[in-house]
């Protein structure tokens, strides 16, 4: 069994972006070593959502992908469903001036407080709330 680390090196990750429907977009991450399949989730809308960051050693890549569609400044939101490293590892590395993060109520309350280099200014959803991000909506 491989030596499990805190992250990988980009150079261990194939990243492929695909359209799923009209403005929604997978991005995925094959680590090899592990046989991991890391997906994000990118809604191209009049307020752009990214769904997940992925793990800490994918991000320049997935970033690399999300500016294929979309230039990061145009991004409005960063989403991500639980709090684990894999959904929000990239997050530090988030170079979007005008996104938020978002997240559960749950989720900010239990694991976003009291973290240092976590945005203050995240935006919580309630079971049954809607995220919407122009055409498009999501309950979270």
């Amino acid at each position: 069994m491989p030596e499990v680390s805190k992250s990988f090196h980009p150079d261990e990750v194939d990243v492929s972006i695909s359209e799923v429907t009209d403005g929604i977009y997978r991005i995925s991450g094959f680590v090899e070593r592990y046989g991991i399949t890391f997906n994000q989730f990118l809604i191209q809308d009049e307020n752009p959502a990214l769904i997940h960051t992925g793990p800490i050693g994918m991000y320049s890549k997935i970033e690399e992908k999300v500016k294929e569609v979309i230039s990061l400044e145009k991004l409005a939101c960063v989403a991500f469903l639980h709090f684990e490293s894999d959904e929000w590892g990239g997050m530090e590395f988030l170079m979007s001036p005008k996104a938020k993060l978002v997240c559960s109520d749950l989720s900010s309350k239990l694991n976003l407080t009291g973290w240092y280099n976590v945005p203050c200014d995240h935006i919580s959803f309630w079971d049954n709330e809607i995220l919407k991000t122009g055409k498009r909506t999501s309950d979270l």
